[in-house]
């Protein structure tokens, strides 16, 4: 935060465990409270006695106290609600459990919980704040789903912009309108969720009659036993239900727009900011609604137009890959690549729709008859589409053509460590590859070279080319081969 104080214990905790350095991680002071023994040499019998041999083995476990029938309530509320409002850390409730380990044991379990404990949740922090619209978000099963938006509050050490409202019925018995006063909690401290409503001015919310991801007609429906109603896409091809074909759009192998997360697409996706692969290039229309979504600000609204104009320049296997057709992907793109001419992604459309489409595809070494129909049925179902993205693109043919290059027939090669060149280890395999080398998982006496850029590295692979005496090179070194 701005006074250097980190603001949610949870997502720091675990953001520093995530840390791969960890010297960094260090600094963060994290400390862990044992709060269960799992299982030790000799088991104690009791919980309390778990908690005794945890403390001697160096431990720092969390509070605990022993109560019977007749104290358990003055515990509670005497001591630990009393207690916990000086401690450093957030809790959310209390655990009572049997302290004879076996016995608890024989009681066994539900469904979801353990028969020997109970959990008590402290009652959760609400805030006031305003109700400014719900936006309503549908999903892969069609489901459409009311999500309220509010002044900004800060709850449990976050600022929060936003909860669901579950389905309609919910939405009716809070009786919401624009402009109310409501309150807002956490639920287990995490969850936030609109608890009250405190004013109902009348100006009631309205429910879509179309669908904000594909605009068709939305349908209302109950669940099984008529306790709720809820809000429905109706239509098969709405871009809500295929989530999928956007997310492999900005990947790496496709059109590699960095830094841009899977739940990002789909909550673009879902309030109807992608319902074609062109809008992806036209999301500054949306960057005030963009920048008001958790996760994102100016600084990483602007870092993801920057990716996203970057991936304007491409080549056509990375437009074919993320173009998502069944069963085809690099390895047929590249043929088409060899068989058609420039430029090979206007030239494979006059291909598709000509007379005798399968013929010709299925001539070209390498395509057979399920992906020449599968190019085919794709292109014809999406060519608008097709067309519309390749505008957005400048499609630039392979940086060096492998013909030019030296032959590495015969030759095997090895990769290891970190790559700076090429995007992937992916790319420089079918590099070497394309020019009649081979690549090896695991080093030999068959190997020809170890493409390492840590040459001096005490890794395994090093350590085995080493004594194999076989060269360990460079990505740079190997461009001069």
């Amino acid at each position: 935060s701005e006074n250097g104080e980190y603001k949610n214990p949870r997502n720091l905790a675990n953001a520093s465990l995530r840390l791969y350095d960890s010297k960094k991680a260090s600094t963060r002071h994290l400390q862990f409270k044992a709060f269960t023994l799992v299982e030790c040499p000799k088991m104690p019998k009791t919980v309390e006695e778990s908690f005794h041999w945890m403390e001697k083995q160096g431990f720092t476990v969390v509070e605990y106290k022993k109560v019977t029938a007749f104290t358990i309530k003055e515990t509670i509320t005497d001591y630990f609600e009393k207690e916990v409002e000086s401690y450093t850390f957030p809790t959310d409730g209390l655990v009572l459990c049997m302290d004879d380990i076996a016995y608890g044991a024989s009681l066994g379990v539900t469904n979801k919980f353990p028969r020997n404990s109970i959990a008590f949740k402290w009652q959760d922090d609400s805030v006031e704040t305003t109700l400014t619209d719900v936006i309503w978000s549908p999903s892969r099963t069609g489901l459409i789903n009311p999500v309220a938006l509010f002044k900004p509050v800060e709850i449990e050490g976050t600022m929060v912009t936003k909860a669901s409202l579950h389905n309609l019925s919910y939405l009716s018995l809070l009786q919401l309108g624009y402009g109310d006063t409501i309150t807002i909690y956490k639920a287990n401290k995490i969850i936030p969720q609109v608890d009250e409503n405190l004013t109902m001015n009348g100006n009631y919310i309205k429910i879509p009659a179309k669908c904000p991801a594909c605009k068709q007609a939305a349908t209302r429906r109950f669940n099984a036993d008529k306790s709720s109603e809820f809000l429905y896409c109706e239509n098969p091809k709405c871009p809500a239900k295929h989530i999928g074909k956007y997310t492999r759009l900005v990947e790496r192998d496709a059109l590699n727009v960095t830094g841009i997360a899977k739940s990002a697409i789909e909550t673009f996706v879902k309030n109807g900011f992608l319902m074609t692969f062109a809008d992806l290039y036209h999301l500054d229309a949306y960057k005030e609604q963009i920048i008001s979504m958790d996760g994102f600000g100016e600084k990483s609204y602007s870092n993801m137009i920057k990716a996203i104009e970057q991936s304007r320049n491409t080549t056509f296997r990375q437009l074919f890959y993320a173009l998502g057709i069944p069963g085809v992907g690099h390895d047929v793109a590249k043929i088409l690549q060899k068989e058609l001419a420039e430029p090979v992604a206007e030239t494979l459309v006059n291909l598709v729709f000509s007379e005798n489409a399968l013929e010709k595809l299925m001539t070209m070494n390498g395509i057979g008859k399920v992906n020449a129909s599968s190019i085919i049925n794709w292109f014809k179902e999406n060519i608008k589409e097709y067309t519309d993205l390749c505008a957005e693109l400048n499609i630039q043919p392979e940086k060096e053509n492998a013909s030019d290059k030296t032959d590495l027939s015969g030759k095997i090669f090895v990769i290891t460590g970190t790559l700076t060149g090429y995007p992937n280890r992916k790319a420089l395999k079918e590099e070497i590859e394309s020019r009649g080398g081979k690549v090896a998982g695991s080093i030999s006496s068959k190997t020809t070279y170890l493409i390492n850029n840590d040459i001096s590295s005490t890794s395994g692979k090093n350590k085995k080319a080493k004594e194999l005496s076989i060269p360990i090179i460079s990505e740079e070194t190997f461009k001069t081969l």
